[in-house]
């Protein structure tokens, strides 16, 4: 959420702090797109994706679902 200027600065702070200090997350995220979860949708992608990080050295991560 940008500062429009269409507020004060003031009350556009207090906003942002009210937004943080909820427990709630600020973006729902819609379950029917749970669907996608197991499916690649861009393979080459994915592909050059893990060749890239296999150059880097870095070191792999389980597969893990997104816990929502």
């Amino acid at each position: 959420m940008p500062y429009t200027g269409k507020t004060s600065k003031f009350e556009f702070m207090k906003t942002m702090h009210e937004i943080n200090k909820k427990k709630v997350p600020a973006v729902r995220i819609d379950p029917s797109l749970d669907k996608y979860d197991d499916i690649v949708l861009f393979p080459e992608k994915l592909a050059k994706a893990n060749e890239n990080l296999k150059k880097s050295g870095f070191t792999k991560l389980p597969n893990k679902k997104h816990n929502r």
